[in-house]
């Protein structure tokens, strides 16, 4: 039997155990093969023909990962399918678990400060549900309205905030987990301080999906800030930008730093931004955003002491307004229009493969000092390939840049392209490596950055991710392909 038909029959009786076993859950199954179903927000075009299960409670995965394991299937774990290096996309034909409908609040003590969540909840829907308590979770990736706790457990995700708040795993306690065989497990405890035992929670988190499924979070959290107050500086060049976030740094702990040069701001809709600091183009020749906030109940102290910071550097400043924050965030956040160019950031759109110009999103991190280097180097390698542009857009507070390859031109050949994209890539991260980088700051290894990965780590701990796998999965079928 061809290779391609013996696989589409084992999804055949895949999906028809399920449905015997679970009618409910089969009748919420479908083989798919369009990269429209089975894709994310990489640049991936295609994808093996995959058993898709939209599952609503931790049992259905039970089932699902079970009956895929008695079969001999991979299972791929997905959430808001908002990730940038294929982590959520098989790479061999699968079982592919959406937990997106997993949104049952289990739990909500505000005293103990500890919610039990489903992991198909917002980031978005976690604030909503804890700001009438007068508590915020600080976690806040750009894509905030779309990301899913579990997703964001599984990267280890950051955000906007993170210079003050730290990622994703500051605030979680707990998971539960369905492992390769189908048994639920619960690592962690609902407790502040746990010592008991080695931290499995831990290293669940940014696990992408190949230690098991994410059917549980359960989160911590703080009060929303007294006070909060967000800077805008416009200044005349990237290095003039990274400078002067420097000395704030030096000064003060912002909530929020963030950088968009010049690459990322031409390709947003900085509408927003006029009225406040006057047109991008009047700002110098190499127009460069700076974002800080500060908050807490010292906020007009560390405020005007952030003012004193920008105005002796001399770049135009604005205090953004409570009416004006929206919109003044929405240029930060606008990166996946910009990857889809110009269309609505729905899923949908964000994993097609038609219409949309070549491009090649990926995050590195440098150590502080090494930024401006860091920012000269990935601009000067993209500008040394015909048609390739760049656009960053960092997290600048913690060192994390978020760099996106694009094919200026848009009419070559896609494969073509995609080639010398992945050609200039490779460049940046040996330039990042060399300053004493990483491969990833928050967007995960996923299938696209194995190679990346390999080089950063090294081969004998490269091994020890594996023995871990190997120890929980011995049959190698969570996520194959995917990290390491």
């Amino acid at each position: 039997m061809h290779a391609t038909a013996a696989a589409h029959a084992v999804l055949a009786r895949l999906l028809d155990a399920i449905t015997s076993h679970a009618p409910e859950l089969g009748s919420r199954a479908r083989i798919a093969a369009r990269i429209e179903e089975l894709g994310d927000e990489s640049p991936i075009t295609s994808a093996p023909a995959s058993l898709v299960v939209e599952a609503r409670c931790a049992a259905e995965v039970q089932t699902a990962v079970a009956l895929a394991a008695r079969h001999g299937l991979p299972v791929v774990p997905r959430g808001g399918r908002t990730g940038l290096v294929g982590g959520a996309v098989p790479v061999v034909p699968s079982l592919v678990i959406d937990v997106s409908g997993i949104r049952s609040i289990h739990e909500l003590d505000i005293a103990g400060r500890y919610a039990h969540l489903g992991p198909g909840l917002t980031v978005a829907e976690v604030g909503e549900m804890l700001a009438p308590h007068g508590m915020f979770y600080p976690p806040d990736p750009a894509s905030v309205s779309r990301a899913t706790l579990g997703g964001t457990v599984a990267t280890n995700a950051g955000g906007l905030r993170c210079v003050k708040y730290g990622v994703t795993e500051r605030w979680i306690r707990s998971l539960d987990v369905v492992l390769a065989d189908g048994r639920l497990v619960t690592v962690g405890h609902r407790v502040i301080k746990d010592v008991t035992g080695l931290d499995l929670t831990h290293l669940m988190i940014g696990s992408e999906g190949t230690l098991g499924v994410i059917v549980g979070v359960g989160i911590t959290f703080c009060p929303i800030p007294v006070e909060s107050r967000l800077a805008l500086a416009a200044l005349g060049s990237a290095n003039e930008a990274i400078a002067l976030a420097g000395r704030v740094l030096d000064t003060l702990t912002p909530s929020m730093c963030e950088l968009l040069d010049a690459g990322a701001l031409l390709a947003r809709d900085t509408g927003p931004l006029s009225p406040l600091l006057g047109p991008v183009s009047e700002w110098g020749a190499d127009p460069t955003l700076l974002m800080i906030e500060v908050d807490g109940s010292a906020v007009e102290t560390e405020h005007a002491a952030l003012l004193d910071l920008l105005a002796a550097a001399g770049a135009r400043t604005h205090t953004v307004s409570p009416d004006d924050l929206d919109g003044v965030l929405s240029v930060r956040r606008g990166g996946s229009a910009v990857r889809s160019a110009g269309t609505p950031p729905t899923a949908e759109a964000l994993v097609s493969a038609s219409g949309a110009r070549p491009v090649l999103p990926q995050d590195v991190s440098v150590p502080l000092p090494r930024l401006a280097e860091a920012v000269a180097g990935i601009r000067s390698i993209a500008s040394g390939f015909e048609r390739t542009g760049s656009r960053i857009a960092a997290h600048l507070g913690d060192g994390n840049l978020h760099v996106l390859l694009v094919d200026e031109v848009g009419d070559a050949d896609h494969d073509e392209a995609r080639e010398r994209l992945q050609t200039a890539m490779a460049a940046i991260v040996d330039t990042v490596l060399s300053l004493g980088g990483t491969v990833s700051g928050e967007h995960g290894i996923g299938s696209l950055k194995r190679a990346y990965a390999a080089l950063d780590l090294g081969e004998d701990v490269m091994e020890m991710h594996r023995s871990i796998k190997l120890a929980l999965d011995p049959h190698s079928l969570m996520n194959p392909g995917t990290a390491f």
